[in-house]
């Protein structure tokens, strides 16, 4: 007896081939393989570059196989054909997992078990014969994921079952053996076939099983591409007619496949939002009405005279629009005007010249303790960071006296040195009790070496060189300056959660930020281990630089760094 298979969707690969040009070989592949009137196999392996449209193209198909539809006595797809031999072609559910969204391997098997169990469900237009089964419907390994799904299917009467792994190799943990394992998925479950979706180009043998079918996405031509683009109308601007624009639009988009995206591999939707930003100022000679150049007053704007008006377009211009904003220019502009308007007089170390001018309180507040303890001398510690709050009275008034006496000494030095030159032109000699003299009488001076970088700055005197240049910290000194500096600390002390879940994590993004480095390569962080402040920032009391942004942003969340620097910016 001879059987008559039915016949593959054609009417739905040409519908899909027009809608995603240059992918017919693709889309005939994947309803051939995925059909829901045929078997399966149990793995399907869809690999290409990012933007290639692979995972798209399988969405789209997968939701067409979806959809109820009629089937006529001749075997085609057809929603109204009404008859007596009308019946309803069968339904392909499916599930799409992003393994990219999945932190460990029992959180891809949770999604996994979820996505099934929604996806049945609703395919089948019924619910759990027990809403109690459904609730225990969990996977917590592996080996236990085939009899979790065998138990979905068969309690909604699914024979056919599609689950698309997308981007599977973006999986943070599992490695080689879970691959193999979810590639046996559809052997052990036979109403289940797996789609792994991956970037990279698989290696032979990647599920450890031989004849699994490839479908490949390469990555759109130039000729592809600008068909692709060209297939569409232009943009439509004010003032500029549709007859021109149509013999100009080709060979634009072809000049800009060659000077901006071919050089740089990017993608389709990269290359149309490049068409659309650079459209507009490529014409802009026709919707202002200019002259074209020449002496024919009868001459009129073609793409050879507009190609050499914006030349520069397509060079530094328009490798800008290639750039990713967060901020868009008129916001800025924006910006700029109202703070330009706000403040007649620029202020030094202005915020929009800083990159790491928007860091949360916390990790400002780290920042300006690592600033703090990469600058002042540990033998300082106790004369500013005594108390727990910097906002105490006698802390306060230990610093002022402190910066008072320094300030005096420092000026008193000056003038001493200042003496000093005409007495060592006219006496040649010094006797040594003089000199042994002079010099006990500045080692008297305490903090000399912040005296002078106080009277000086930090490019002449050599005095001051050693506290002007950051120096390496330990981790248990940073996090006592930390406390003294907090300006909102808490009301009550809790010893229950430890400061590592608070400060360690922020710390981490300093690192990654490499505002904050180790001082060496160790793995593990440890108290006595040693930081240094990647920043540099020069201190000094004469310097306006907008470098000094960290003491800006200090300012913002309530800490003067003045007040701890010793009358060094205040």
């Amino acid at each position: 007896m001879k059987q008559v298979l039915p016949g593959l969707p054609e009417e739905l690969a040409i519908t899909l081939s027009r809608q995603w040009p240059c992918r017919e070989l693709q889309i005939r592949q994947l309803a051939c393989l995925l059909n829901p009137a045929l078997p399966s196999p149990p793995a399907i392996i869809v690999h290409g570059p990012q933007g290639s449209g692979k995972s798209s193209i399988l969405a789209v198909l997968l939701a067409a196989l979806n959809e109820p539809a009629a089937v006529n006595p001749q075997g085609r797809r057809d929603e109204g054909f009404e008859g007596p031999k009308q019946n309803t072609i069968l339904l392909l559910p499916y599930a799409v997992v992003k393994c990219a969204e999945c932190i460990t391997v029992r959180h891809l098997l949770g999604k996994i078990v979820a996505a099934a169990v929604s996806a049945a469900c609703a395919s089948a237009s019924a619910s759990f014969p027990d809403e109690d089964a459904r609730a225990k419907a969990k996977c917590d390994h592996i080996s236990s994921l085939p009899g979790v799904l065998t138990d979905i299917l068969d309690s909604v009467g699914c024979e056919k079952f599609v689950l698309v792994m997308d981007g599977i190799d973006a999986l943070k943990e599992g490695g080689q053996m879970l691959l193999a394992a979810l590639g046996r998925l559809g052997e052990l479950v036979p109403s289940i076939c797996m789609v792994f979706v991956m970037r990279s180009s698989p290696r032979p043998l990647l599920l450890q099983v031989a004849g699994i079918p490839h479908v490949h996405f390469p990555p759109y031509s130039r000729d592809e591409a600008i068909s692709i683009l060209v297939a569409s109308p232009p943009p439509e601007l004010p003032g500029l007619p549709l007859e021109p624009a149509l013999k100009i639009y080709p060979p634009f988009t072809s000049t800009v496949y060659d000077s901006l995206i071919g050089p740089t591999a990017s993608t389709i939707p990269v290359f149309r939002s490049a068409c659309e930003k650079l459209w507009p100022r490529f014409v802009s000679p026709i919707i202002n009405n200019e002259k074209p150049p020449g002496l024919n007053p009868r001459a009129q704007w073609d793409f050879s005279r507009l190609l050499v008006r914006n030349r520069a377009l397509f060079q530094h211009q328009g490798e800008e629009v290639l750039v990713h904003h967060l901020i868009t220019d008129s916001t800025a502009a924006s910006e700029t005007s109202t703070i330009t308007s706000a403040s007649p007089q620029p202020l030094a170390g202005s915020r929009s010249l800083s990159p790491f001018s928007s860091l949360p309180y916390l990790p400002t507040l780290i920042l300006t303790a690592a600033f703090l303890a990469a600058h002042v001398p540990p033998r300082l510690d106790t004369i500013f960071f005594s108390k727990f709050s910097s906002s105490s009275l006698s802390a306060r008034n230990k610093r002022a006296h402190h910066r008072r006496r320094l300030k005096v000494l420092s000026q008193a030095q000056t003038q001493e040195q200042d003496l000093d030159i005409p007495d060592s032109a006219t006496a040649p000699s010094i006797t040594p009790s003089t000199t042994k003299r002079r010099k006990s009488k500045h080692t008297k001076i305490t903090k000399s070496a912040l005296s002078s970088a106080l009277a000086s700055s930090s490019s002449a005197g050599n005095a001051g060189a050693g506290f002007i240049t950051p120096r390496p910290f330990p981790l248990e000194r940073l996090l006592a300056i930390y406390h003294a500096i907090d300006p909102n600390p808490p009301t009550v002390l809790t010893t229950n959660n430890s400061i590592a879940d608070t400060i360690y994590s922020e710390l981490a993004t300093l690192q990654r930020l490499r505002l904050l480095v180790p001082a060496s390569s160790a793995a593990a962080a440890d108290g006595a281990e040693k930081w240094c402040l990647n920043a540099g920032v020069a201190v000094s009391s004469s310097s306006t630089e907008p470098s000094e942004w960290i003491v800006e942003m200090a300012r913002e969340i309530g800490v003067e760094v003045g007040e701890y620097l010793a009358g060094g910016l205040d």
